[in-house]
């Protein structure tokens, strides 16, 4: 019994997969706003910064998602942004 075997190391469920796919979906979510703010700084232009890549994402995400999964990700996009 002296020697503890920590379990944890030798797990690899589903749980530490949605975690890992968690962490990553949100350092890529920041990476790609920072370069977008960047990019709309320099080329002074929110609005057609904001467009391109709203349509680049509702394109993207229609044809990986579906129609309907895509507009209730840009509506709550639009509540996020309202609360803030």
């Amino acid at each position: 019994m002296a020697n503890v075997i920590n379990l944890n190391d030798h797990l690899k469920d589903k749980y530490d997969e949605q975690l890992i796919t968690k962490i990553k979906l949100c350092r890529i979510r920041d990476e790609i706003e920072e370069k977008l703010n960047n990019y709309s700084i320099t080329e002074n232009n929110e609005l057609a910064v904001s467009l391109s890549s709203g349509r680049y994402a509702a394109m993207k995400l229609t044809k990986i998602i579906g129609k309907e999964d895509t507009i209730q990700f840009f509506q709550d996009c639009i509540e996020t942004a309202c609360k803030t």
